[in-house]
């Protein structure tokens, strides 16, 4: 069997990203594969959008050879947790200016954690981005806009350390830029106390190969004249 993982996103509300995981046989697999997913694809979204306009989708694809425009030197990092590392990596990897996203670990002092045993890390995502696109600044309001940082220990359905909310930092700028974005949402989160944590990052440790999300293409389909 193979698996193909990828996300539909609302072009009115980028943040608003939905995962996918899709199975398939060997034999469907030696098919045109984006041919198949798209008719898959195509039923999903009915039921997600069907009152909108417009949905893009983004599939992973395992044989891309597109060459990056950008060297790793000219690229900035961020590492962000807010729930399940899956709808987080799809969550960033909408937005324009994002070059590359990882899914993994951090926040904890396990070494070398796997999914299974993850210790007392978050699962994380970090985000590589072209900073004349975008900046530090936007990717925080992309990250309070897409997850709810009130709630403890969690987002959702996923329950547990793993899935609580930090904002990874790289020097003091970053802290600075970090804790002014989160009394701002405070004041307007009013009596519910955020429980989103400001760290220092230590450490990332990438997610098993499986937990990825890497590289993408993007076709726009429109249902409605």
């Amino acid at each position: 069997m193979s698996s193909v993982h990828g996300y539909l996103i609302d072009p009115q509300f980028p943040s608003h990203c939905h995962c996918f995981h899709y199975t398939i046989s060997e034999e469907m697999a030696s098919a045109d594969r984006n041919l198949l997913i798209l008719n898959f694809l195509t039923l999903a979204s009915l039921s997600l959008f069907c009152a909108d306009k417009a949905f893009c989708i983004r599939i992973p694809d395992r044989d891309s050879t597109t060459p990056r425009e950008l060297s790793d030197q000219s690229l900035k990092t961020a590492v962000f947790a807010l729930g399940s590392f899956w709808r987080s990596e799809a969550v960033f990897g909408c937005l324009n200016g994002v070059v590359r996203t990882t899914s993994g670990y951090a926040g904890g002092s396990k070494i070398n954690p796997e999914y299974r045993s993850l210790g007392d890390h978050a699962e994380s995502v970090m985000v590589e981005y072209d900073p004349k696109e975008i900046n530090f600044r936007q990717l925080l309001e992309v990250f309070w806009s897409s997850h709810d940082p009130r709630q403890v220990f969690g987002q959702g359905p996923d329950v547990g350390p793993q899935y609580r909310s930090i904002i990874f930092t790289n020097g003091t700028e970053e802290a600075r830029l970090a804790a002014m974005s989160k009394e701002r949402e405070q004041t307007k989160s009013r009596s519910s106390i955020l429980t989103t944590q400001i760290q220092q990052l230590e450490s990332f440790y990438p997610a098993e190969p499986e937990h990825q999300l890497t590289e993408v293409v993007f076709t726009c389909v429109d249902f409605h004249e």
